[in-house]
Formats: structure tokens, sequence, C-alpha cells
């Protein structure tokens, strides 16, 4: 009995082939990863911001939600929500489809 392939040439091709499309595989997922992982952290980091800027505004009689909201834009965010309850800002802001709260009081 003999077998359907007599030769095995081009064996070590197809292997480092399907390597190289599991590297690259393996690649692209660790950079879909890492992209939302920096988009977290750049919504939180401008939520916070844009809270204390709020805050702070607000402690000098100034609009509140007007200076989070451009606080956000200058980080490049969009404010999408701001509460103002009695002496805190709380404020909800959105970095390449991510989304972070943040909430500051009085300083």
């Amino acid at each position: 009995m003999t077998g359907v392939l007599r030769e095995d040439r081009g064996y070590a091709t197809v292997v480092s082939v399907g390597i190289i499309i599991a590297l690259v595989s393996l690649a692209g997922v660790v950079a879909v990863a890492t992209t939302l992982v920096v988009a977290t952290h750049r919504a939180q980091m401008a939520a916070d911001l844009a809270a204390v800027a709020g805050a702070g505004a607000r402690a000098y009689g100034h609009p509140a939600c007007t200076a989070a909201g451009e606080t956000a834009v200058l980080n490049q965010a969009q404010l999408v929500d701001c509460a103002v309850s009695g002496p805190d800002v709380t404020v909800t802001v959105s970095v390449t489809g991510r989304s972070a709260e943040a909430k500051a009081g009085p300083l």
C-alpha cells in the first residue's frame, strides 16, 4: 500500500505560512486591544479634568457645564452629559467611542 503523498517537499513552506498568519492575526488582536485601552484611559482623563474644571468654575460663580465642555473639547473629547448637584459636578465624556464618568466637588 502506497501513501497518497510520496514526497513532503514544500511542507516547511506551508507550516511557515500558517505560523505567519497566526502571528499577524495575534498582532491585529493586540493592536485592537491596545487601541481600546488607550481610548478608555483618554476618556477617563478627559472626564476627570472636565469635572475638576466644572467644579472650579462653579466655585468662582461661573457656569460649571460650560467650563467642563470647553475642557473636554481641549482634551479631544465630547461632553455627553453634565449634571450639577449642589456643589458637585458630574460629567460624562466620550473619546473614540469609549465613555467615562467623573465627579468633582468643592475645592
